[in-house]
């Protein structure tokens, strides 16, 4: 028995997330709704995720011929290791997420980019380049 066209499209369509169903992005509203024991979660599988990330890269550049891209991702990671993260204590970065978010109009702003805000501050970056990676970032979706 052969089904109408129109009958398996309209399954494959039924099928496909909808807005409505999407999940919700990692922002500040989503941040506030954690237990501070998901929070520090949070934080620790992001600073994992960086070093991750970094191993990657790094080995996926370990297949270049050309030595200068290799140690030009290697000072890049740990440049900004090192100036943004080494003295940011886990529970360091879960307050000034929390003090982030603590203002209704960060809400919007996305996780990554909350980190990148939090250890600016913590790192001693002047106040009005804090402010404007802030307004920078509110509603940015990626």
């Amino acid at each position: 028995m052969k089904l109408p066209i129109w009958f398996l499209l309209s399954l494959i369509l039924l099928s496909l997330p909808s807005p409505g169903n999407a999940q919700p992005g990692h922002d500040g509203d989503w941040w506030r709704a954690l237990s501070l024991t998901s929070k520090q979660n949070v934080v620790t599988g992001f600073l994992d995720g960086m070093a991750l990330g970094h191993n990657l890269t790094a080995m996926g550049a370990g297949n270049s011929p050309d030595a200068d891209c290799r140690a030009k991702i290697a000072q890049s990671y740990t440049y900004v290791r090192n100036r943004y993260f080494r003295n940011v204590a886990p529970a360091d970065l879960v307050s000034a997420l929390d003090q982030l978010y603590s203002e209704s109009d960060n809400s919007s702003i996305i996780i990554g980019r909350g980190v990148w805000i939090a250890v600016n501050r913590l790192g001693g970056t002047n106040p009005d380049e804090v402010q404007k990676l802030i307004l920078q970032s509110r509603g940015v979706g990626y």
